[in-house]
């Protein structure tokens, strides 16, 4: 007769503060156009103020990225005088632009940046956070705790249940895109951009916690 092994199956957790190094703005701009090609013409402007802003406050230009532009109809429903639909009706387009700017951090400079957005880029909105130029160390040691903690908890439910932790046998760790961001301040127009000034984006950043999980499977000895 051959005795199925005794096992243990369970979920260890890892988590670890990190200081963040990188202050992150992303910019949304958001405007409407009769014309497709005036909309167009409007993105190349505002990535060209970007270039031009980080340059004067003397940080390359490449630094700002465009991770999104679309240039979509703009349409609105029309309705009879008894509020019954007619029809939908195009009205122009629409400009989604989004800009990520990846900087030390140093509130005067970020707010030069902030301020000189505010006067040149029209129908911008700037959220302000902070994350980690490298996260992978971190990430890292985040995991190897993940496994301490499965086998540490492993360890006591063996114990506890008179028999020894054996073998590993398996492990997985399923979640490998984690994202380290930490909000701190949205700026909602133009005019609350050009407002700003250093004292306003004083701002000490928390601590990141970067968490995970994985799941391992333990071998049981002399079980009871």
């Amino acid at each position: 007769i051959v005795m199925e092994e005794a096992t243990i199956t369970l979920q260890g957790k890892g988590a670890i503060h990190v200081v963040p190094d990188v202050t992150r703005l992303e910019v949304k701009i958001d405007q409407w156009f009769a014309d497709y090609g005036k909309a167009y013409e409007q993105a190349r402007e505002n990535s060209a103020w970007m270039v031009k802003i980080l340059e004067y406050n003397k940080k390359p230009g490449k630094l700002a990225k465009t991770v999104r532009l679309d240039i979509g109809d703009y349409t609105e429903n029309e309705y009879d005088d008894d509020g019954n639909f007619i029809r939908t009706v195009k009205k122009g387009y629409t400009l989604d632009q989004r800009i990520k700017i990846d900087l030390p951090i140093d509130n005067l400079l970020v707010n030069c940046i902030v301020r000189g957005i505010g006067k040149f880029i029209p129908s911008s909105q700037i959220n302000i956070g902070y994350t980690l130029q490298d996260q992978r160390p971190s990430e890292l040691k985040m995991l190897a705790r993940a496994v301490s903690d499965a086998k540490e908890k492993a360890t006591i439910m063996a114990e506890a249940a008179g028999c020894t932790l054996g073998r590993l046998i398996s492990i997985e760790y399923g979640n490998q895109n984690i994202h380290v961001m930490s909000q701190a301040r949205n700026i909602h127009s133009n005019t609350e951009a050009k407002a700003s000034t250093s004292d306003s984006l004083d701002i000490t950043p928390e601590d990141l916690v970067i968490s995970d999980t994985v799941h391992a499977t333990f071998a049981v000895e002399n079980p009871q």
